[in-house]
């Protein structure tokens, strides 16, 4: 019955679209349906994570042949992903309700409440129809397979039943459900960390057989002491992301007090308009009083934590389903220099919490019960109309997500500062032509506390009045500028990129080359960046391409130069050699041509392409500069 109540629920917003990283991700498989992209390049080339997610992307890939490259393949096989990670909630709540005397009786009740719940909750709506949000499920499915598979183990190995095929299971089974689903995401590997809550919590009055503390010591302590010494011999892995955020770890770490206390309150009290993915706004944590929620956070997450641990033996399922929260969150709520907010981190936490406060409530039954009071009835008509209001609100999520235009509208009101959701806004209502809300977009943007939010505002205006009027205000572009922070991040070079697409008309008063003076500000702010820094090499390329369209090659070169890095693409070659060729450079022109073929991928046919096309340039141009033959 909960499975068919959720496929009612979120059919409305199956159809609703792509958005922010979708395409980036997913486009390939549009190309490899197309017959240009071999299956190994979805596989293994993928943009996201370490190693390109491949199970995730071949689970996309099947969508996307089964449905073709549609919004509706991708979100529906979310949907089925969605349906069965729930059943797979059922099985490990269960089991772990089996293993608490004050559950053990309802264990099945308790399960069934829970994974309703977690299968209803509209804060997994941003999950479920966000379509590329298919690597955190598929993730989440693999770790809660791992834990009910531990739970399955260790019961064996306790009663010494087929104890040999379940330490073999431990050892072999569960590394095989990492592995897999952290090549769907990168948080699988928290599964090892999720299994020791369940022994603790689980089993607290038995001796760990030898067996389990091997297991523990292999696949918990010394992958994380390695991965400790990793780091510490290279922090740069970590230190280095931080050149391209806002923040530094320090505030990350502190903003991230307020997140899991955020996340947890809209768990335990879901307010549905209040949800949504376009959280770019978030506020940084600067120190413990700023803002003040701060140092609340802090104390009301020590609280719990005190609280779960005291109270271990007596409500054990605070215990398990605290610890499965904090430990869900233990990657994304890191020093890792991820952005600072997103509700579809708490896809697996949320498990833990529901768990938590299934087990309060009826260690508070119990004692109602104790008194000769009946809360039995009652429990049961506010299950009912808890699951009744989280299919409401779910599907009131799902029908916002079924349009760009009810998306952005809800987002920009729940989030009015954030730049992502103002300027979903401003697409859809150039699409509408409906000005007035433009303004209104841009006018907010402007209006902002955070400066890099109130420069993109000005950025913004510039790049539609030359896009729509071809005629930009350079007094925005100043103003821009001047609120500009002295670092650029991970989304500039998209801004920039579709700037620089607009402008090849012209935009009035403002000339390419105040545009590609404003990049080359920009970036000569940025000195803490280094220009190999992946966001800075891109800028400096389109600047180099402003320079050119204004005839500036010497400028060009410049900027072409600093932006051959070490890991620039070998595309972004084509304009260092035109600018070398232009400038009368034949020898430098040449050597970034055997540079850039080292780079090339020889299956990548555009690539290729692009290598045949500079030799022959360059070849043209020394023919015309070679001096002729005596007589």
């Amino acid at each position: 019955m909960a499975a068919l109540v959720t496929v009612c629920v979120y059919w409305v917003g199956l159809r609703g679209p792509l958005l922010l990283d979708d395409h980036y991700n997913l486009e390939v498989l549009q190309r490899w349906l197309q017959g240009e992209t071999p299956l190994r390049a979805v596989l293994f080339d993928g943009r996201s994570g370490m190693f390109g997610r491949p199970f995730a992307m071949a689970s996309l890939a099947l969508s996307a042949w089964l449905g073709g490259y549609a919004p509706f393949a991708f979100k529906l096989g979310n949907l089925l992903v969605h349906l069965l990670t729930g059943g797979l909630v059922f099985a490990l709540v269960r089991r772990i309700a089996l293993c608490d005397p004050r559950m053990a009786g309802r264990a099945g009740i308790v399960a069934a409440l829970v994974a309703t719940v977690w299968l209803l909750h509209p804060l997994n709506a941003g999950t479920v129809l966000y379509a590329v949000q298919r690597m955190a499920q598929l993730s989440v499915l693999c770790m809660l397979a791992g834990m009910w598979l531990y739970l399955a183990m260790r019961d064996r190995i306790t009663t010494r039943s087929h104890h040999r095929t379940a330490v073999a299971m431990l050892f072999f089974g569960i590394p095989l459900l990492l592995v897999a689903g952290f090549l769907s995401k990168e948080n699988a590997l928290l599964l090892p960390a999720l299994c020791l809550v369940l022994e603790l919590g689980c089993y607290r009055d038995t001796t760990r057989p030898p067996a389990i503390k091997a297991f523990f010591g292999t696949c918990l302590a010394l992958p994380f002491l390695l991965g400790v010494a990793l780091l510490a011999i290279n922090p740069a892995r970590i230190t280095s992301g931080y050149l391209v955020r806002d923040f530094d770890w320090q505030q990350r770490l502190l903003t991230q007090a307020r997140a899991l206390c955020d996340y947890l309150w809209k768990i335990l009290a879901p307010n549905p308009p209040s949800m949504g993915v376009y959280t770019d706004d978030y506020a940084i944590s600067t120190g413990l009083l700023s803002p003040p929620t701060t140092l609340v956070a802090i104390l009301v997450l020590a609280a719990v934590t005190l609280a779960a641990w005291q109270l271990r033996k007596r409500i054990p399922a605070l215990f398990v389903g605290w610890g499965i929260f904090l430990v869900g969150h233990a990657i994304e709520s890191s020093v890792l220099p991820l952005e600072l907010y997103f509700e579809h981190r708490n896809y697996l936490p949320m498990v833990g919490v529901l768990y938590a406060a299934v087990g309060l409530a009826v260690a508070g039954g119990d004692a109602l019960g104790k008194a000769g009071l009946r809360p039995g009835r009652i429990g049961a008509v506010l299950a009912v109309g808890v699951v009744a209001l989280l299919a409401f609100g779910t599907h009131g999520r799902a029908r916002v997500w079924s349009s760009p235009e009810t998306l952005a509208i809800s987002a920009v009101t729940s989030h009015p500062q954030s730049l992502r959701a103002n300027m979903a806004l401003v697409k859809v209502a150039l699409q509408q032509d409906n000005t007035q809300a433009v303004t209104g977009a841009l006018d907010r943007l402007i209006a902002a506390d955070n400066p890099r939010t109130r420069a993109m505002g000005y950025f913004n205006r510039l790049y539609l009045d030359c896009a729509l009027h071809r005629d930009g205000n350079p007094d925005d572009l100043r103003q821009a500028l001047a609120w500009f922070p002295p670092r650029v991040i991970y989304a500039d070079p998209e801004f920039f990129g579709l700037l620089l697409d607009n402008t090849r008309r012209g935009c009035g008063a403002v000339t390419d080359r105040m545009l590609g003076d404003a990049l080359d500000t920009l970036l000569d702010r940025a000195t803490a960046q280094p220009d190999a820094e992946w966001a800075k090499w891109r800028l400096r390329n389109f600047a180099a391409r402003f320079y050119a369209r204004s005839g500036d090659w010497p400028r060009a070169r410049e900027q072409a130069l600093l932006a051959w890095q070490p890991g620039t693409d070998p595309a972004a070659a084509e304009l260092l050699v035109r600018a070398q060729l232009q400038t009368g450079d034949l020898d430098g022109a040449e050597r970034t041509y055997v540079e850039a073929l080292a780079r090339v991928d020889p299956s990548n046919t555009t690539d290729v392409a692009g290598m045949r096309w500079l030799r022959t340039r360059i070849d043209t141009a020394k023919s015309v500069n070679r001096p002729a033959a005596p007589q």
